[in-house]
């Protein structure tokens, strides 16, 4: 990569420096000495300066990656858990990359992810069959205590495949009588609780 001149000195040596450069002549003293033959006034450092970014292939205009990577934060356990869970058509450009930097350095990673997408596939759908076979493949994998757990419940998963209730608005109920009671701080009888709650609905 090609450094940009930032003295106003080397400016009109560019070009010849850069060629001396490709020819293999690439020690800073020399080409100084070269350069003031020509008829360049600068100092020798300058050029030291430019041969040393040369050599270490150095960009000004490209952006720092210790910058790069801090401006953009990895997501926490929770929510990479999360991505992996995610149809591909879901998630954006920068969190694929992020991911497919995750599979690189953990190829398994990519299984249990297919798995994650698959299962919540079937919580959308209504094939329980699939289910069964899913639990199959995943018992000896990474999700393996997670299949374990579907397997011994797996009469209520089969009913939240196949139906469209949900137990969704009576856990936010009990989410909201709990809020209310902790807003009491213990102190209140049943009487006064309930009346709360009814007042609150």
């Amino acid at each position: 990569m090609r450094p940009r001149i930032r003295s106003h000195l080397l400016g009109p040596y560019e070009e010849w420096l850069e060629a001396r450069w490709q020819s293999g002549y690439q020690v800073g003293q020399q080409l100084w000495q070269e350069l003031k033959e020509l008829g360049y006034k600068g100092s020798r450092n300058t050029v030291a300066r430019w041969a040393a970014k040369r050599r270490a292939g150095h960009n000004p205009q490209a952006p720092d990656r210790q910058q790069t990577r801090a401006a953009w934060k990895a997501p926490s356990r929770r929510r990479c858990a999360w991505y992996l869970s995610q149809a591909p058509d879901q998630i954006d450009a920068e969190i694929t990359r992020f991911l497919d930097h995750l599979y690189a350095q953990a190829p398994e990673l990519r299984t249990v992810a297919e798995q994650a997408v698959r299962f919540v596939a079937l919580l959308d759908g209504n094939e329980v069959t699939e289910l069964n076979k899913w639990l199959e493949q995943a018992v000896d994998g990474e999700l393996g205590s997670f299949a374990a757990g579907i397997a011994r419940d797996i009469d209520a998963v089969k009913g939240a495949i196949l139906t469209r209730w949900t137990t969704s608005p009576v856990e936010g109920q009990i989410s909201r009588v709990k809020a209310i009671k902790r807003q009491m701080y213990g102190r209140a009888n049943y009487q006064l609780l309930r009346q709360r709650v009814l007042l609150a609905g």
